[in-house]
């Protein structure tokens, strides 16, 4: 790719130009068999505002994405298995925005609990989120129904350069516990999909008063996030990774040079007047692709 002049180039392990939701989800569906074996499953987007992130995420009806797409290979997996392993799947929906953590299954509705979601690290280095609820779902319209209520309660506005822009991050937990029915032996694993709210130039975006405010910190997590990424890639002696900067990245740890195995996907948009945001996500796209993460199974 050649911008003003220079040439850059780049290396990943897949392109799509744009490629169809059904193309772009069979390169990553063998990871929803991963989380049905007990492992850690992070998949996110990444990009400007208005480059395709919550279309390849979400996708629209008749093109769907890769959230709703997961959930019927989530049920599709566990079905194959019934026979050995008595599968549970929970669904959680988490919306991070300008900081505060919001459970966007109880989000307006009154009778809810009202304690203060918070992160923790637990003893095996995994995160969770107290007091986040978590629904037990028996079947992939399980899943939908919860996912379509998250969505509904999601935080968008309308900016200069985009007319439903995400003001928040959202992360999609689905949780499957499995007990080998012969054994007993119970098998742990978790899908985090990651919607990122795209970063932002202020002077392009037009933004004022609350939604300027949502773009400073949307823009700010995502700063910390390129900051946690490049001090995965780049470490030095001593170093304390720096997860605790933001929730988003003390969300995502065990996504991050943690034990998930990890698929992000960069969004970029064609515009010609846009190259430079384009430029920014693929050369923070390339930094990610160097974290190397340590994939364990989490046996109980």
């Amino acid at each position: 790719h050649r911008v003003k002049g220079t040439k850059h180039n780049f290396i990943f392990d897949a392109v799509f130009t744009p490629g169809t939701q059904e193309e772009i989800f069979e390169d990553c569906k063998d990871l929803v068999q991963s989380a049905a074996d007990g492992y850690n499953v992070t998949l996110f987007a990444y990009g400007q505002t208005g480059a395709g992130k919550t279309f390849t995420m979400a996708g629209v009806p008749g093109m769907l994405g890769v959230s709703p797409r997961t959930i019927e290979e989530i049920f599709r997996v566990t079905a194959k298995d019934e026979a050995r392993f008595a599968f549970t799947v929970l669904g959680s929906m988490l919306e991070l925005y300008c900081q505060d953590l919001v459970d966007l299954f109880a989000k307006g509705n009154p009778a809810a609990s009202k304690q203060k979601l918070q992160i923790r690290e637990q003893k095996d280095k995994t995160i969770t989120v107290e007091h986040l609820s978590a629904e037990q779902c028996n079947c992939a319209q399980d899943l939908t129904d919860l996912l379509d209520k998250g969505m509904k309660n999601r935080v968008v506005s309308a900016t200069a350069m985009n007319s439903e822009s995400s003001r928040s991050h959202l992360v999609l937990m689905i949780q499957i516990i499995s007990v080998n029915r012969e054994t007993k032996e119970q098998t742990k694993g978790k899908i985090l999909i990651v919607d990122l709210a795209g970063s932002e130039r202020l002077g392009k975006s037009q933004t004022t008063g609350q939604a300027q405010k949502e773009s400073i910190e949307i823009n700010k997590s995502l700063t910390c996030l390129g900051n946690v990424i490049e001090a995965l890639t780049n470490p030095k002696k001593g170093q304390l990774i720096p997860y605790r900067d933001s929730n988003l990245t003390l969300v995502m740890k065990d996504a991050l040079g943690g034990t998930a195995k990890t698929l992000m996907f960069v969004n970029c948009s064609p515009a010609r007047d846009n190259i430079d945001e384009t430029l920014n996500a693929l050369k923070y796209a390339q930094r990610a692709k160097n974290v190397e993460n340590k994939q364990d199974k989490n046996n109980k």
